[in-house]
């Protein structure tokens, strides 16, 4: 699957191999909470689990996903793109063929949380059609934060 945007080279969304770790795991490090080489390996792993990467022809991987299916919805575990990739439709790609694949499988929902404070993040939700659902306090630490529970409907 390509994808053109604001990317100014072609974009293409594939299922993530053992040999996109490296890269991803480098995308990882400059997050707020950086997921380990060992939970990206095991998410891999996962029988109900979906991993995409986003990948430029000539800058390689430059995002990622992580689902995790549990039908007839789904959970957005992870979305991160590379900080000099950002704002550049690499995330709305990926979301777009990770939705495309749940709707293949006949999932009807959509699911994923936001930490409180990440408003970039809540305001790419929002314009992608999620609508907050619910509200977990404490939920995140390193640093300490809520919440926003979202789901947007995708049958």
């Amino acid at each position: 699957m390509s994808a053109r945007g604001c990317f100014k080279t072609l974009l293409t969304v594939r299922a993530m191999v053992l040999d996109d770790l490296g890269a991803v795991g480098e995308i990882e490090c400059h997050t707020l909470t950086p997921w380990s080489s060992a939970s990206l390996r095991q998410e891999l792993q996962v029988q109900k689990g979906l991993c995409l990467v986003a990948e430029a022809i000539e800058q390689g991987v430059v995002g990622w996903c992580a689902c995790r299916r549990i039908w007839p919805e789904a959970e957005l575990l992870r979305i991160t793109v590379a900080l000099r990739e950002r704002k550049k439709g690499v995330g709305i790609a990926l979301l777009q063929h990770l939705i495309r694949d749940l709707q293949e499988q006949n999932c009807t929902a959509l699911f994923l949380e936001v930490r409180v404070q990440n408003k970039p993040a809540l305001r790419f939700y929002y314009k992608q059609g999620f609508c907050k659902v619910g509200l977990r306090r404490g939920y995140y630490s390193g640093p300490q934060d809520d919440a926003i529970i979202l789901k947007k409907d995708i049958c």
